[in-house]
């Protein structure tokens, strides 16, 4: 048995309430393995309880056994543990992932080494692989291809909806790995246009416009798409202005004044609002006396306070109900 397993049959003895309070402590990647040994493990002897209950030198009640309640169970624990938004997120990506070990490989290799094995193979099977993986490490894998292969990847992904267990028989082969059989018809979502969009929130904004300009010659609807959707410094002051208060605390002055360089007067009117008037009259100086800038330098700064807003979304402190334009909910 795995550390996983093992911990697994533990917390499915000890019961929900304590898998709750366990599960607060850990880290995704932690609870992810161990509900995906809880979801596989099926029926436990006692043999096997009492072997794993004497490692953590505790005493158990002398049942026959117990019975995994699979996902269900783990539903009901991650909800009760994180919330039901973290929890769906997070049986999302465990239920993609049930074919096999295949992405937990990937996601342990450096992201250069993934694009070198992979850029002499067909832009088709790149796509397959990379859309199972997290949309940071897909686009770190991306930005790191050949120029001329990036496009003919992304473009793929998009379309890349669903996908036959005979495919992702032949990813095993051309990554030298095993995978679990999968029978019948089934098939996994591991692409689409969402994956897409969450794909390009992380490249930064020289790679973005390159792959978009492609795009527009290869694929003008799915470009637009994109575009359309695309979370921009910009989109961030669509937000409350109690939300934009707590982005603008994690947020340093030099950052925000320097991306503030190209801003409309309507988004500098709205920051000016929510930051303190001594801080506001700090940065309105420091703009008014600002030479010339690169336009580089500026998306740079842009793109940090982007990634202080993804950080706050993946830590529930700031929801995002749109892209684009849409609206924002807190």
């Amino acid at each position: 048995m795995t550390g996983a397993d093992k911990a697994a049959i533990l917390l499915l003895y000890l019961g929900n309430e304590v898998t709750g309070k366990v599960f607060e402590h850990m880290d995704d990647d932690e609870i992810k393995k161990i509900s995906k040994s809880m979801a596989k493990l099926g029926h436990i002897s006692r043999s096997t309880i009492m072997e794993v209950v004497e490692d953590f030198a505790s005493v158990t009640n002398p049942e026959s056994g117990i019975f995994s309640q699979g996902e269900e169970f783990v539903r009901k624990i991650l909800e009760k543990a994180l919330g039901p938004a973290k929890a769906d997120m997070l049986m999302e990506e465990l239920q993609a992932s049930s074919y096999g070990d295949l992405v937990d490989i990937l996601a342990n290799m450096d992201s250069k080494s993934i694009a070198n094995f992979l850029c002499q193979e067909h832009p088709q099977t790149i796509a397959v692989i990379l859309a199972k993986l997290k949309s940071k490490q897909t686009s770190e894998i991306i930005s790191l291809l050949p120029h001329e292969l990036q496009a003919e990847v992304v473009l793929r992904i998009a379309d890349v909806e669903q996908v036959s267990p005979e495919i992702l028989h032949e990813i095993d082969e051309v990554m030298k790995k095993e995978i679990k059989s999968m029978g019948g018809t089934q098939r996994y979502k591991v692409g689409g246009i969402e994956k897409v969009v969450d794909m390009f929130n992380h490249f930064d904004r020289s790679k973005e416009k390159q792959i978009l300009d492609k795009l527009d010659v290869l694929s003008p609807p799915l470009s637009e798409i994109i575009r359309k959707h695309l979370f921009t410094f910009e989109d961030v002051f669509q937000l409350d202005d109690r939300s934009i208060q707590s982005i603008m605390r994690e947020v340093s002055n030099d950052t925000l004044t320097l991306a503030m360089k190209t801003s409309t007067d309507e988004v500098k009117e709205k920051i000016f609002r929510n930051i303190s008037s001594r801080a506001a009259e700090m940065i309105k100086e420091d703009l008014e006396v600002m030479g010339p800038v690169r336009l580089s330098d500026v998306e740079k700064a842009q793109g940090e306070i982007i990634k202080v807003v993804r950080k706050m979304e993946e830590e529930g402190k700031v929801v995002l109900a749109g892209r684009g334009g849409d609206d924002v909910l807190v």
